[in-house]
């Protein structure tokens, strides 16, 4: 038989309650699986799915040997095995923070290391005459280990204080190449002469390429806090020379890794450095790229750096000395160079002039799993690309002993290696940028540090996939398809909850667009872009009238209103005015960029008034509050009631023959003297007045006579009184027609006021139920 431990991964860091999945295989059956930990027997598994889950807790801080042993029926066996590290779980909803050890095999190299400098800075070299051709020996490492909900990210401090690994937990892989071996290369800065491509992310300075610290052990620290867990690397704190520091921080309730690059310059003259930082990549299971795996950068062309594919400019034997040896992104010549697959030789490229956009990538769509970095480009200029090749790539044996390998994406403060930055007198640079998993979204096509958004065009349909890197509650986000060029809405999504556990999946019909002519963008709920595709400001503003006090003691006073566009400045804004509540509304201001102006009226008159903004972009808002509008006040040079926003209402407007109608009666007086109001509501001749209900929160109860409800009383300045009856519906009462009622309300400044009700009784339909199945 044959046997392969498919989890946890060998390397891996767990926890202390692990299931173990085993693979076995026999030309004629497998018999069973024997699960151990270190050497003792755990459990038997007979028949699939071959997997136990063990309790670690013994073993919780250091490294243990997990192997599974199949047999076939005639008792021959093979067995694999994997050595991991034990912590302990963390607790939900917080960051936790622990230490523990991984045995890592590793080829013997330290006593082959001299000490060398370059001006202040020094470095390793390693002598490969002394180094020979020694056998990997197991060789314990301390790890730092950050764990949350959605990721466990390790730091290694003992080779260049690199992040070793991020384990996305809803998969349960990393996210990260992680060599299985510690082997030296060959590669590296020429006067170092040696490399470790050790995998994860490492810290590359003063040089380009690899700089020189990435197997030094750098210093760390920790900060807890309910926030999350922030572990800070440093390489040195020598006074002389350029020096890093690193801030990792995983926030407790976030699915990314926040990196923080500090490059200091504690001198009093300018410095000249080179600052890169080097991710290894492998998504998904396999620790491996594979065929589908996709570049993701922005520019449209590309500099060779490096390349043995005589189909690109600059190849070996040409050796580039500046970024002059350019080929279009994604296609060259007929070939996508953004896919893996497509590759004959190894290749690094650099994002030319610079990096064109806030955020690459790659994604894997074997494994529908990708990796996102965020990033802010107008700090960290530079963006670089490597792989080994597919076709005929670089022999893995020069750097592994197993196969595996990944993909690189750089990132640096410079465009290009053959670039030099420079820190002034006593200057510390800093950015932050943001690395995550994006889940299956089918592609990368944006990210933030909110989220990551795939869209392609395939079968006529626009196919989006969503990964927040954050939990969001239903109702919180929306997701919008708009037409660039008109702003129509194509889609339009409220969407549920969501978890960076599962990414949101759904299409629309392209409608013959391309991908360049639509918008695909990721709001919260105050219109703010989490992320966008082709990001286009179809949002149109919002605007106010600022409220009026009720009533003004003049003929003229100040109107102010205001607007807000999430994305645009305000260009101007229409404001109209209606003159009491039957008038009409009219134009008062239009195209203005004013915020205030003085309004002049009459004694008696109530006005209404209410506002619409334009954007920067062309984005037009629309007028709203038909009735009331956004606010009003009456002009009163001398006191008087004032009844005009007195309202009149009925439940439910559509009603059943046996359902009754409820209507209320507010009487509100925003004048400055009290008002002897009288009420007459007819009713309709169809319905019957349940006399029991007539009611009046002030004064008298109401009354009915003469087909008609009466009210008289007294309702104070800024006081209301609520006059509440029902009607009910008879045999007569019309099916289908609108039944309106008006009420004539005295006593107002202006005299007489009138305010309608309608409520329609509704046909009741009975429709046949076809069972599909029926069960006696």
């Amino acid at each position: 038989p044959t046997v392969r431990i498919t989890a946890p991964q060998d390397g891996s860091v767990i926890t202390e309650q692990t299931t173990v999945w085993a693979d076995p295989s026999d030309d004629r059956a497998v018999a069973k699986v024997e699960f151990y930990v270190e050497e003792e027997l755990a459990t038997v598994v007979t028949a699939p799915p071959y997997r136990a889950t063990l309790d670690l807790s013994p073993h919780r801080g250091r490294s243990v040997s997990l192997r599974a042993v199949a047999y076939d029926r005639a008792l021959n066996d093979a067995e694999d095995e994997a050595t991991v590290a034990v912590v302990r779980g963390p607790a939900p909803g917080i960051t936790s923070f622990q230490t523990a050890t991984l045995a890592i095999p590793t080829y013997p190299y330290s006593h082959c290391l001299q000490t060398r400098s370059n001006g202040p800075y020094t470095y390793e070299w390693l002598d490969w005459d002394c180094y020979g051709d020694p056998a990997p020996v197991p060789q314990e490492y301390t790890l730092l280990v950050l764990e949350n909900d959605y990721l466990r990210v390790t730091l290694l401090p003992e080779l260049g204080g690199r992040v070793y690994q991020m384990i996305f937990k809803p998969t349960g892989h990393n996210l990260f190449y992680q060599n299985p071996v510690i082997k030296p290369t060959h590669w590296g800065p020429p006067e170092q002469g040696w490399w470790l491509a050790a995998g994860g992310i490492e810290w590359c300075l003063p040089v380009d390429e690899h700089g020189y610290e990435w197997g030094i052990p750098w210093a760390w620290s920790v900060v807890t806090s309910t926030a999350g867990v922030t572990v800070t690397v440093r390489d040195t704190e020598a006074p002389n020379r350029v020096r890093a520091r690193v801030d990792l921080f995983l926030p407790a309730d976030r699915a990314y890794l926040a990196v923080t690059p500090h490059l200091e310059n504690p001198t009093g003259d300018d410095l000249s450095y080179k600052f890169w930082l080097n991710a290894s990549l492998a998504p998904g299971p396999e620790n491996r790229p594979t065929a589908g795996l996709e570049f993701i950068f922005n520019a449209a062309e590309m500099s060779v750096h490096s390349t043995g594919d005589d189909r690109l400019p600059g190849h070996w034997p040409t050796q580039p000395t500046g970024p002059d040896y350019r080929f279009g992104w994604p296609v060259h010549n007929g070939t996508d160079f953004s896919r893996l697959g497509n590759w004959q030789e190894w290749l690094g490229f650099f994002e030319a002039p610079q990096a064109a956009a806030d955020f690459i990538g790659v994604y894997s769509h074997d494994a529908g799993e990708g990796v996102a970095r965020a990033f802010p480009s107008h700090v960290a200029r530079g963006t670089k690309g490597f792989a080994f090749g597919w076709a005929n790539p670089i022999d893995w044996h020069e750097w592994t002993d197993d196969g595996s390998g990944g993909v690189e994406l750089h990132g640096g403060g410079a465009p290009t290696f053959w670039d030099t930055a420079t820190l002034t007198a006593g200057q510390t640079l800093a950015w932050t940028e943001y690395w995550y998993p994006t889940g299956a979204i089918g592609t990368l096509s944006a990210a933030t540090r909110e989220a990551a958004l795939g869209v392609r065009l395939s079968g006529g349909r626009f196919h989006i996939g969503l990964h927040t890197t954050a939990a969001r509650e239903g109702g919180e986000t929306t997701l919008h398809v708009w037409d660039r060029a008109t702003c129509t809405e194509l889609a339009h999504w409220e969407l549920p909850a969501i978890s960076p556990e599962s990414p949101f999946l759904a299409s629309v019909p392209s409608g013959g667009r391309s991908l360049e002519e639509i918008a695909v963008v990721y709001l919260d709920d105050g219109g703010n872009l989490l992320v966008g595709v082709n990001p286009t400001d179809c949002l149109p503003p919002e605007a106010q009238v600022e409220p009026l006090p009720p009533w003004v003691p003049t003929t003229s006073f100040t109107v102010t209103w205001s607007g807000e566009d999430t994305w645009e400045n305000i260009a101007g804004y229409d404001v109209q005015l209606r003159d009491g509540y039957e008038g009409a509304w009219t134009d008062w201001l239009t195209e203005t960029t004013v915020t205030a102006a003085i309004f002049t009226g009459q004694h008696g008159h109530t006005y209404f008034f209410r506002a619409r903004a334009r954007d920067l972009a062309g984005n037009q808002g629309t007028f709203t509050d038909e009735e009331w509008g956004q606010a009003f006040t009456t002009v009163l040079t001398e006191p008087a009631p004032v009844l005009v926003t007195s309202r009149k209402a009925a439940t439910p407007r559509l009603f059943p023959p046996d359902r009754a109608v409820a209507y209320t009666l507010l009487l509100s007086n925003t004048g400055n003297l009290t008002a002897s109001a009288t009420l007459t509501d007819v009713v309709p001749t169809a319905m019957v007045v349940l006399t029991e209900t007539l009611n009046a929160t002030s004064g008298p109860a109401p009354t009915h006579a003469g087909g008609a409800i009466h009210w008289a009383g007294t309702v104070p300045p800024d006081g209301t009184v609520r006059v509440t009856y029902t009607l009910s519906p008879t045999a007569a009462t019309p099916v289908g027609v609108a039944l309106t009622n008006t009420v004539e309300l005295g006593g107002s400044v202006l005299g007489p006021l009138t305010r309608r009700e309608t409520v329609t009784q509704a046909h009741l339909l009975w429709l046949p139920l076809v069972a599909r199945e029926w069960i006696p």
